[in-house]
C-alpha cells in the first residue's frame, strides 16, 4: 500500500469517527423509522387541529335535522271558574285540556334546513382545506429530513476528501515537496466541517420536532424517516390545466361557493320573515273537577302568528341577509384571486427548480468533480507543492455544487407539493 492509499483509508476511517460521534445521540439512538405514508396515516388519526374541525362539521350537521323538526308542543291545565282563591281545585266547575302545536309558515323549515346544510359543508370543505395544507407541510419537512440526512452524506464525503487533502500535505511537507501552512490549512478547514456537522445535527433536530409537530406527537418523540425525494417531473402542467383542476377540485372554491349558497338562501329565508306563523290548539272539556276525567267536549283553535308592527325586525333581518350575500360573492373573489396567486407562485418555483436541476447535472457537478480530481492529482504529484490553494477551492466549490443540487431537488419537492394542496387532489 502507497503512503497517498494509507492517507486515503485513514481519511475514511476518521470521517466514520467524526460522523459517529457527532450525530449519536438519544434521539437517534431510540428513533423509530417511518415512511411517508405511514406519517400521513398519523397525521390523519391524530392531528388535533383536523379532529376538532371534523367533530365541528359532525356538530354541524347535527344542527340539520334540528331545523326539520317540529317545534315542541305545549300541554295545558285549566281549571275554571274558583272562587276566591285561585288554589281551590276543589271549588272549580269545569276542568280543560290543552295542546298547543307551533306550525312554521310552509318552506321556512325546509329552508333553515338547507342553511344548515351548507354551513356544515363548510366545514367539510375547511377541514379538506386543512388536511391538505398540513398534508403538504408535512411532506415538506419529510422531504427536508430526507435533504439533510443525505447532507449528511454530503459531509461526510466532504470531510474524506478534507482529510485527504490533509494527508497528501503531510506527505507533501514530509518530503519537502509543500509548506507546512498546506498542513495547517488542511487541519483548519477539516475542524471547520466538523463544526458545520452540529449545526446539521440542530437542524435535523428542528425537523423531527416540525415533523412531530404535525402528526400531533410529543415534539422530543424520536423519530426517522426512510424514503426518497421524489424525482423531478420532466412534464409539468401548464399553468391554464393547473388553475383548471384548482377549480373543479379546490376545497377552498367550494367552500366558498357553499357559502354564497348559503347567503342567498338566507335571504330567501329572511323574506319568509314577512310570512306569518301558526299555532293549532285542541281543546277537552269537563265538567267534572278537578281533573276533568269526565265529559266528551273537545274544541279546536287556529292562532295566525303575524309579523311585528311596521316590518321593522323584518326589514333588517333582509338588509342583513343581503348584506351577507354580498360579502360572500367578494370572499369568492378574494378566494379565486389567492388561489391563482398561490398557484402561480408554485409553478414559477417548480419551473426554477427544473432548469436549475438540469444544469446542475449537466453542467456544473461534472465539472465540479473534474475539477476535484485534477487539482488533487496536480497537488499530490506536484514536487513543489503548488496548487494547494487550487485544491482547497475545487473541495468547496464541490460540495457547494453537490448542496446546490440537492436544495434544488428539495425546492422541486415542495412547490409540487404546494401545488397539489393548492389544487386539491393528487395529480397523476
Amino acid at each position: 500500500m502507497t503512503a497517498l492509499q494509507g492517507a486515503f483509508a485513514l481519511a475514511r476511517v476518521l470521517v466514520y469517527a467524526s460522523l459517529l460521534l457527532a450525530f449519536s445521540s438519544p434521539l437517534h439512538a431510540a428513533a423509530q423509522t417511518y415512511t411517508l405514508a405511514e406519517l400521513s396515516a398519523l397525521l390523519d388519526a391524530d392531528n388535533p387541529h383536523i379532529h376538532r374541525v371534523r367533530q365541528e362539521q359532525k356538530a354541524a350537521e347535527a344542527v340539520v335535522p334540528q331545523m326539520l323538526a317540529f317545534d315542541n308542543p305545549e300541554i295545558g291545565f285549566i281549571q275554571n271558574p274558583m272562587r276566591n282563591n285561585p288554589a281551590r281545585f276543589g271549588s272549580s266547575r269545569g276542568f280543560s285540556y290543552t295542546l298547543t302545536q307551533p306550525l312554521s309558515f310552509p318552506g321556512k323549515k325546509r329552508l333553515a334546513a338547507d342553511i344548515a346544510q351548507d354551513r356544515a359543508d363548510i366545514i367539510g370543505t375547511e377541514a379538506e382545506a386543512l388536511k391538505q395544507e398540513l398534508l403538504a407541510e408535512l411532506k415538506t419537512n419529510f422531504w427536508l429530513l430526507l435533504s439533510l440526512q443525505r447532507e449528511a452524506l454530503i459531509s461526510q464525503d466532504n470531510l474524506a476528501r478534507l482529510e485527504q487533502i490533509k494527508q497528501i500535505s503531510k506527505i507533501q511537507y514530509a518530503s519537502n515537496a509543500a509548506a507546512y501552512v498546506d498542513y495547517l490549512n488542511a487541519q483548519v478547514a477539516q475542524s471547520g466541517a466538523e463544526n458545520e456537522l452540529f449545526s446539521l445535527r440542530r437542524r435535523i433536530d428542528n425537523a423531527v420536532q416540525a415533523l412531530n409537530r404535525i402528526v400531533g406527537r410529543d415534539a422530543g418523540t424520536p423519530l426517522e424517516v426512510r424514503g426518497q425525494i421524489p424525482a423531478l417531473r420532466e412534464k409539468i402542467p401548464t399553468k391554464d390545466q393547473l388553475v383548471d383542476l384548482a377549480l373543479q377540485n379546490s376545497p377552498k372554491i367550494r367552500g366558498s361557493a357553499l357559502e354564497i349558497s348559503a347567503a342567498e338562501k338566507g335571504v330567501e329565508y329572511a323574506k319568509k320573515s314577512y310570512l306569518p306563523n301558526f299555532e293549532i290548539v285542541v281543546t277537552k272539556t269537563s265538567d267534572n273537577p278537578p281533573w276533568g276525567f269526565g265529559g266528551n267536549e273537545y274544541g279546536m283553535e287556529l292562532d295566525i302568528i303575524l309579523p311585528t308592527w311596521g316590518f321593522t325586525k323584518e326589514r333588517a333581518s333582509v338588509d342583513q341577509a343581503r348584506a351577507s350575500l354580498i360579502a360572500s360573492r367578494a370572499n369568492e373573489q378574494v378566494v379565486r384571486q389567492q388561489l391563482l396567486l398561490d398557484l402561480a407562485t408554485h409553478h414559477n418555483l417548480l419551473l426554477q427548480a427544473r432548469e436549475q436541476i438540469r444544469f446542475l447535472r449537466a453542467r456544473q457537478l461534472e465539472q465540479a468533480q473534474v475539477a476535484w480530481r485534477l487539482a488533487r492529482q496536480n497537488y499530490s504529484t506536484n514536487n513543489g507543492g503548488r496548487g494547494f490553494t487550487e485544491l482547497l477551492l475545487a473541495q468547496t466549490n464541490l460540495r457547494s455544487t453537490e448542496l446546490s443540487l440537492l436544495q434544488a431537488e428539495a425546492s422541486a419537492a415542495h412547490a409540487w407539493s404546494g401545488i397539489e394542496s393548492i389544487v386539491g387532489t393528487t395529480i397523476e
